[in-house]
């Protein structure tokens, strides 16, 4: 039997039914079937590596595949030494792209599977599986009047998108009714890929920064040249209110998003205030990789629960369920792959191999996963 038939199989309900508790990948890897021929995958028809470390990524999303919302993320599957890996990734594109094509890019972890995986493999006709868009923070259908971008790091995605929609739409420039700002921060401006898009997002009347973190001068032309500056120059060090003031003087009636660190997110807040910053909207799909501390155990942050609590060591299921959670689960042992979930930032352990692991954004089994120092959980 083909993937392609096996894939219509299994997608049938009734089919999805009789393999309860187990997920339909957990039986493809087991006939040795890795997926890669599904109809339903999408296929890379292009590949850039514009600055180090940085994979951008062009895809032909199968027929009947609607494009996610902006700011919104696709899940993806990719097949590697047999093992399927899903990881999270917003397109970069306006909401008004009608080729069938979406762009993202995949920042390289230093031992990141997926991401070592597409630096060193990704290339046109590489096939890839596709699962449902994610992301509860995305442009609303009723656009704001005033909108202010913050973002960080690998954050500049599902910004780029909403920028991207926004503009293309008249939302802002001579002439339009609303106004939009985005402050996005990155060590150098030289790291930051789609320089081109965020100068043409400047010329339709967006009021970008891209601000270096960095020790610069921003008057020093040899650390922003013209060439690498895709901004008119301004702010520059970490985010502070004056930050604000300077590109968006009207933010305190303006939707604020934010994708970034947690670093930025502290000085958003402190700059906002605690009232303020709780009208924030922010997404996490990923986070920077830190250093793993030693020992087990952490204060574990249930994200969509709004819960956190102090983990002793326990598997996060078990660390779920004393703080009054219920999360979804199966076996409890590691074999039914129910409990899965969304590990945001943190290190964890699995208590099978005693691998520890801290790719940001990666799926893990939360029945047989221990937090290795503070842990964020999409659950």
């Amino acid at each position: 039997m083909t993937a392609p038939t096996i894939s219509r199989l299994f997608s049938r309900g009734i089919t999805r039914t009789l393999l309860t508790p187990h997920p339909v990948e957990h039986y493809v890897r087991s006939l040795g079937v890795t997926w890669s021929d599904d109809p339903t995958g999408a296929t890379v028809v292009a590949v850039d590596r514009p600055v180090a470390d940085v994979t951008v990524i062009t895809l032909r999303l199968p027929a009947g595949v609607d494009r996610p919302a902006p700011g919104a993320a696709l899940e993806i599957g990719v097949v590697v030494d047999g093992v399927v890996h899903r990881r999270h990734y917003s397109p970069v594109d306006s909401a008004s792209r009608s080729d069938g094509l979406a762009t993202i890019a995949v920042r390289r972890h230093p031992g990141g599977v997926v991401s070592e995986h597409l630096w060193s493999e990704a290339s046109p006709g590489m096939r890839l599986l596709l699962g449902n868009p994610v992301g509860e923070v995305t442009l609303p259908e009723a656009r704001p009047t005033d909108v202010l971008l913050v973002s960080g790091g690998s954050g500049i995605t599902p910004m780029l998108s909403i920028a991207s929609t926004l503009a293309g739409e008249g939302h802002c420039g001579d002439g339009s009714a609303g106004r939009v700002a985005w402050l996005h921060y990155a060590r150098r401006v030289e790291d930051v890929p789609f320089r081109d898009r965020i100068r043409e997002l400047s010329r339709a009347g967006v009021e970008v920064r891209v601000v270096p973190t960095a020790d610069v001068n921003p008057s020093d032309s040899s650390d922003l040249s013209d060439s690498s500056d895709p901004s008119p120059r301004g702010p520059a060090g970490h985010l502070t209110a004056g930050h604000l003031d300077e590109v968006a003087p009207w933010h305190a009636d303006a939707t604020v998003f934010l994708c970034g660190p947690e670093g930025l997110a502290d000085g958003l807040a402190d700059a906002l205030g605690a009232e303020r910053y709780a009208d924030v909207l922010r997404e996490r799909f990923t986070a920077s990789n830190g250093p793993v501390p030693e020992g087990d155990g952490g204060t574990v942050t249930h994200v969509k629960s709004g819960v956190s609590a102090h983990n002793a060591g326990t598997t996060l299921l078990e660390g779920a369920e004393a703080a009054g959670l219920s999360p979804k689960h199966g076996c409890r042992m590691g074999i039914c792959h129910t409990c899965t979930a969304v590990r945001v930032s943190g290190a964890t352990r699995d208590l099978r191999t005693g691998e520890v692991d801290t790719e940001p954004g990666c799926l893990v089994q939360i029945c047989v996963s221990a937090p290795v120092g503070d842990v964020e959980i999409d659950i």
